[in-house]
């Protein structure tokens, strides 16, 4: 679920990154225009092929009004189709597709200083079924909010920039429904079986970068409308859900003889008052209890290098490990019983691949993927935990 919520300030956070490097020049009108389209094949060491696609693009425009005024508007288009994905994060076959509105007026107040207060409107759609129309899906949800950041630029002739902001959004789930509650309840009203997962959220981070080094705090607050926090008697209470993500992360991206490194390291702290009951079958009456079932620290890095033989022609290499180990959530064996150890998720990717720019805006690359995902959670009906895969495709970018 925390990989669905994130997702609502995609756009207004690619809207700031992308706005504060659009440059503000003589021109009246400066267009951006970046797309990805991936499609690859995939062979997990459990289940049967299966293929997936992946397309993401960005547009924008930026207008100058006066020297100091301009206005800033993106749209943001993600597909992202069947793949491989950390555990606890959604099954192979899973699909979504999102649409993102972000608008902005920038102001220059000083020499070095920009304000840029902001709106953001997104629609995300989601499919776990294949007969489940984007319409209906359970997870679809729907965000809109504003925001306030300030650039401060120290160094511009290498782009050294650190920049505050604050946003905030109403997040809804329209067709988002505790089917478990409606089957306990038949009487039960929307606000109760319904609308669970809406809730408001709130961010705060703090982003410098310098010569193309960058990183960040970042700081997000979701609390639910609806959603009360189960306790251990088995029934919820009157405390409504409440989590929280300090996040950290830095990265580069530098050139070096014939090599172009982009390495980048991240790390999450997750909390949450959620509990959790473990039922083994419907009418399970000595059900397991899990406290603060979703609090976790999560580390993630990635280490992709190109080695450019020609100007047009690079050999790729990447690595890429995310490990997730929550603080008090126990590993089930395969019975379905916890363990007195606690889960720890780990997901590797090697990757090799062959790219050609093709000219200054376009560039192709061909890859190849191993993916190794283990858990000590050993109990796997509803998600795999420990799998080895491998996957093979083809990207093209085009950006200006």
């Amino acid at each position: 679920m925390k990989k669905l919520i994130l997702s609502a300030f995609i756009a207004a956070g690619m809207a700031g990154r992308l706005s504060a490097a659009v440059a503000e020049d003589s021109k009246i009108f400066t267009p951006f225009f970046d797309m990805t389209l991936t499609e690859a094949g995939y062979l997990p060491s459990e289940g049967n092929i299966f293929s997936g696609g992946n397309i993401n693009t960005q547009v924008g425009l930026l207008s100058k009004i006066t020297q100091a005024d301009h206005l800033f508007a993106l749209y943001n288009f993600n597909y992202a189709g069947p793949g491989f994905a950390p555990q606890d994060s959604r099954q192979f076959t899973d699909r979504s597709m999102s649409h993102g509105f972000n608008f902005e007026y920038r102001r220059l107040v000083l020499d070095n200083l920009r304000v840029r207060p902001g709106v953001s409107i997104t629609r995300e759609y989601r499919r776990t079924g294949a007969n489940e129309a984007w319409k209906n899906g359970l997870y679809n949800m729907n965000s809109s909010g504003g925001q306030l950041a300030l650039d401060y630029t120290f160094d511009q002739e290498k782009n050294g920039i650190v920049t505050l902001q604050w946003l905030m959004r109403s997040v809804k789930f329209p067709n988002y429904t505790d089917l478990l509650r409606e089957f306990q309840n038949a009487g039960n009203t929307a606000e109760t079986s319904g609308g669970l997962q809406d809730q408001t959220m709130s961010q705060v981070s703090l982003r410098p970068g310098w010569n193309n080094f960058f990183g960040g705090l970042t700081y997000t607050v979701q609390n639910y409308e609806n959603q009360k926090v189960v306790e251990e008697t088995g029934v919820y209470g009157n405390d409504k859900q409440k989590d929280t993500d300090t996040s950290m992360d830095f990265g580069f991206h530098h050139k070096l003889w014939i090599f172009e490194m982009y390495p980048m390291i991240s790390y999450t702290m997750h909390r949450s008052n959620q509990n959790f009951m473990v039922y083994k079958f419907l009418g399970d009456t000595a059900p397991q209890f899990g406290d603060k079932y979703y609090d976790f620290n999560e580390l993630a890095f990635s280490v992709p290098v190109d080695l450019n033989i020609t100007s047009k022609w690079a050999v790729g290499g990447a690595m890429n490990v995310t490990r997730r180990a929550y603080k008090n959530r126990m590993a089930r064996d395969e019975a379905n019983n916890f363990t007195a150890s606690k889960q720890v998720n780990t997901m590797s990717t090697l990757t090799g691949s062959i790219r050609k720019r093709i000219n200054d805006v376009a560039m192709v690359r061909l890859f190849y993927s191993l993916v190794v995902a283990s858990s000590n959670n050993k109990f796997e009906q509803y998600m795999p935990y420990n799998y080895t895969g491998n996957s093979f495709g083809i990207s093209y970018q085009l950006s200006y």
